[in-house]
């Protein structure tokens, strides 16, 4: 039932730049409207209100239930790099990184229920943009073109948690396309396929790509976002020359951070950020962030590194100084210090799309569309910022592209990537080392459901085009 049809009212909540909003609106309004919402007709009166219906989009994709920590967290713990400590861990995450979720769970529900609400806002904008009286047509343009990437962001985060990959089944059932803003007597979305969804997805960015310029501000999704985010969709898609286009044209340009920018501890935007997320103290988030789960003290500290993962990195290797041995604090784990606070308990950006990704996934296209010398180049612009004296890689084939999903692990771990890059190539998962929920099984085996969340509980009785039989396999 597009997991959350509010009602008949139609009304928009924002979470952001509602005193702005109430000083425009009139005196009767004020006395007669919540101060949480805001009627759809009132919003798109001007241009002004519904920026703020943009920008309190963006808002509710920054919370903690969505890109804000649930999203990037899970996508790392599902994963076999991190782990959630086994003591001190206040039962945040614990059965994510368990792998033994059911469909009635809070980590199931809220972050389906909370980002159909963010596609929710963004369809209503997408179909009442060019209504609005003192808009012009950039305007317009910058609305749409925002909101279909947030759409097709959100689209996109769902359906490589939800779903089964693309890879292994381009046919399956995925999420509810939900492309229109609706009311409670609409008619419920069914599941849709991974085609649908991914066309639907394809189609919003090229849009997007269309309708909007590059900005100064990293805090907004611009053209370089929107190619960044289809660069990922054709990766997951294994569409490898159209995801090597578009990836090479969102880092066109972009200087990569310094070492001692990494060393900053990536609680703010950088060199080599396209799209990022901002919490602070005063918003929503405090101890439901990022660096709060992973620095070592100050917050709930919880994230450790498996030892097998940091055995990876040389000792050349930069990157191999995020991770500490610190008996004071624990010691049997690392401790990772890649996410810290900025001054204060939650105050931080989440960067979800940065430039070394986008070389990253230039490298694996090209390797894997057999151009070897090219596929090398891309990835040594990684490597050779982060290891003293690297050489540039000579492997070709599979050894190559091997190379490549290593350096990936290395370089984004602790980013919201690993969960999906093993679905998305069908990796075998196993855990080692000094994990303490171990599992070893392949894409064939019985267990690789567990990569795949169930369709909520919640969704499933409450919307009639889903019925339990559609539930994901496991569940």
């Amino acid at each position: 039932m597009y997991a959350i049809k509010y009602n008949n009212l139609k009304v928009l909540f924002f979470s952001v730049m509602l005193v702005g909003l109430i000083s425009s609106c009139s005196e009767e309004f004020l006395e007669t409207e919540p101060t949480s919402s805001i009627p759809t007709d009132k919003v798109f009166e001007s241009f002004s209100t519904a920026s703020a219906a943009l920008i309190g989009a963006y808002d509710q994709l920054s919370s903690f239930d969505t890109e804000g920590l649930y999203m990037p967290i899970m996508a790392d713990v599902m994963g076999e790099d991190l782990m959630i400590n086994s003591v001190d861990n206040w039962n945040w995450f614990v059965t994510v990184y368990q792998m033994n979720v059911l469909p009635n769970y809070t980590y199931v529900e809220v972050p389906w229920s909370q980002a159909y609400k963010v596609i929710y806002d963004a369809n209503s904008i997408i179909d009442n943009a060019n209504f609005i009286p003192d808009a012009t047509e950039d305007q317009k343009n910058k609305l749409i073109g925002e909101a279909k990437v947030i759409r097709a962001f959100m689209m996109l985060k769902l359906t490589e948690m939800y779903a089964p990959s693309y890879a292994s089944d381009p046919n399956a059932l995925s999420i509810l396309n939900a492309n229109m803003a609706v009311s409670a007597e609409s008619e419920d979305f069914p599941r849709a396929t991974n085609v649908e969804i991914y066309d639907q997805i394809e189609s919003d960015l090229l849009s997007a790509i269309n309708l909007l310029g590059n900005y100064s501000d990293k805090g907004f999704f611009d053209k370089r976002a929107a190619q960044a985010v289809l660069a990922r969709a054709y990766l997951n898609k294994g569409a490898f020359e159209q995801a090597k286009a578009m990836a090479k044209l969102a880092h066109q340009g972009i200087e990569l951070m310094s070492v001692n920018e990494m060393y900053s501890g990536f609680n703010y935007r950088n060199s080599e950020t396209i799209f990022t997320v901002a919490y602070t103290p005063e918003d929503n988030n405090i101890y439901l962030s990022i660096p709060s789960f992973y620095w070592p003290v100050a917050g709930y500290s919880s994230i450790r590194a498996n030892d097998a993962f940091v055995d990876q990195f040389s000792f050349s290797d930069a990157r191999k100084g995020f991770f500490l041995k610190e008996p004071e604090i624990d010691e049997n784990r690392n401790l990772v210090l890649k996410f810290a606070h900025y001054q204060s308990v939650g105050n931080a950006e989440k960067i979800s799309i940065r430039a070394s990704e986008m070389h990253l996934i230039e490298a694996e296209c090209e390797a894997e569309l057999g151009n070897f010398s090219a596929a090398q180049e891309a990835l040594f612009v990684v490597q050779q910022r982060s290891i003293g004296g690297a050489s540039k890689s000579v492997s070709v084939g599979q050894e190559l592209v091997d190379e490549i999903l290593l350096e990936r692990r290395k370089e984004l771990f602790g980013e919201g990537f690993r969960w999906n890059d093993i679905k998305r190539r069908s990796i075998p998962f196993k855990r080692e080392g000094d994990h303490w929920s171990k599992f070893d099984f392949g894409a064939n085996d019985a267990d690789y459901f567990r990569l795949t969340f169930p369709i909520p509980q919640s969704e499933i009785d409450a919307n009639s085009k889903i019925s339990q039989s559609e539930q994901n396999i496991g569940y």
